[in-house]
């Protein structure tokens, strides 16, 4: 087989193969038998008509199909094998010419990954501001606890006031028409300033129940449905009820309610989370700065169809949140907001190809690898966590290379901060986190995840 590469901009690559005749008559005889022995031919057991009649019966042009199907993978996978090369995209066919008795030629077109040209990756130095909670943290996680076993009490004696919860029907009008959707009963709406709609908590403050109001507000110039945007509205409002919410006390109950003996064994539990929460924010941010720093020492050129894949991967996970509230995306696109966020994301995407290249020419470097016991490990865990046996995972070779380039990303984060030397600043930094949710609550952060992301993976 001939093969000729021709470079094609920054890492388009162009593969042209030619293939002798004798082989490519080879595969489709191959083919031939093998469609011989499937199809049913009048008159014929299967397997046993004559080729000519399999020919005229399938056309000559769908048996070289088949030949195709089979050898061309196989050719351009070899080619590839062969001149070494790092492929990242899809073969995209280009020409093929197959007459029988003639060389089979082709031309396919593929992205190969962009030469990285590393400079300091190994014993850096990184001085990162330490994160430390502040004083009155556990009170508050404690606080968070109570709060997200508090009830709603039903109120009769006074009227709504602000920090209730007002539970109500009501229609809605514009321009003396019932809005299609404007209906509801049973809300319960959170009275606080600017809830719902600008002014409608204020017009709704002090009413008593079971008492009917009108309230007139104006739906915001951007308000999400277009007919409604910028006009008044006026809502027929019935208040039904009267809710307050009412936390429990921090004690013994409490903890008891969230699976603890005691308030101090609860106490206890929340000071080792914090804690814990520490130690994996300051080390996520000793990864970062490490990474960030072997990124910053190393040159690469990256071609704007990596970054636009990214940026693509991105807008889609944009666009299922944006429907998942229940908004347009095609209205989304045309604002404003959309072409800033537009923005930010592709600079987002061309940090993140970059990382992911940098890291992956690190992998190459240093030879890194995971094990099958590691990936199975991994399998296993994820298994249990989603409750389905582990051989619907371990089968599935897409979530294999998938977790393969996890490991790998971990891998050489974790290479990279152990050959580092790593100092705090003086001094402190108070780190702000909304402390609720009880004891086993709060995201890890600072992953070596959050350091890569991205579609292009480190792979070896």
């Amino acid at each position: 087989m001939k093969i000729t590469l021709e470079r094609q901009g920054k890492n388009v690559v162009e593969l042209a193969l030619e293939l002798e005749a004798e082989k490519v008559m080879r595969a489709y005889e191959v083919a031939l038998r093998q469609l011989g022995r499937r199809v049913d031919i009048p008159g014929f057991r299967k397997g046993k008509a004559p080729r000519s009649i399999i020919e005229k019966t399938l056309g000559v042009e769908y048996i070289k199909a088949q030949a195709l199907d089979e050898l061309v993978p196989q050719l351009i996978s070899r080619a590839i094998s062969d001149e070494n090369l790092d492929v990242i995209t899809d073969p995209k066919m280009e020409s093929i010419s197959f007459e029988l008795g003639q060389p089979l030629k082709l031309k396919t077109v593929f992205e190969v990954r962009p030469q990285v040209q590393l400079g300091q990756y190994r014993q850096l130095a990184v001085v990162v501001p330490k994160a430390e909670l502040p004083a009155d943290a556990r009170q508050r996680a404690m606080a968070g606890i109570a709060e997200s076993k508090a009830i709603l009490k039903k109120i009769t004696d006074r009227p709504l006031k602000m920090g209730d919860s007002a539970v109500i029907d009501f229609e809605c009008f514009v321009e003396g028409k019932l809005v299609d959707g404007g209906k509801s009963e049973g809300l319960v709406l959170e009275m606080k300033p600017g809830n719902f709609l600008a002014g409608f908590c204020e017009q709704l403050e002090g009413k008593e129940p079971d008492t009917r109001s009108e309230i007139k507000v104006a739906f915001p110039d951007n308000y999400r449905n277009k007919e409604l945007a910028g006009k008044e509205g006026t809502f027929h409002v019935d208040l039904k009820g009267i809710r307050q919410r009412c936390l429990p006390d921090i004690d013994d109950a409490l903890a008891v309610d969230v699976g603890f003996a005691s308030a101090a064994e609860l106490e206890e539990a929340v000071s080792k989370r914090l804690e814990a929460q520490m130690e994996e924010e300051n080390r996520g941010r000793l990864q970062r700065a490490v990474v960030d720093k072997a990124i910053a020492n190393a040159v690469v050129d990256i071609p704007d169809s990596m970054i636009d894949r990214e940026h693509h991967l991105m807008l889609a996970n944009l666009k299922k949140l944006v429907e998942e509230n229940g908004q347009s995306f095609e209205e989304y696109r045309q604002t404003e907001e959309f072409h800033k966020v537009s923005e930010t994301k592709r600079a987002e995407a061309e940090q993140r190809v970059r990382t992911s290249l940098v890291l992956g020419a690190i992998v190459r470097a240093e030879n890194l690898m995971v094990s099958a016991d590691e990936i199975d490990a991994q399998l296993e865990e994820m298994a249990a966590s989603y409750k389905v046996p582990v051989e619907r995972l371990a089968g599935n070779e897409a979530l294999r290379r998938q977790v393969t380039e996890e490991l790998l990303t971990q891998a050489v984060v974790d290479f990279l901060l152990a050959d580092a030397s790593c100092e705090f600043m003086k001094g402190q930094e108070i780190f702000e986190e909304a402390e609720s949710g009880g004891p086993a609550a709060g995201e890890e952060s600072g992953s070596a995840q959050d350091s890569s992301g991205g579609t292009e993976s480190p792979s070896p």
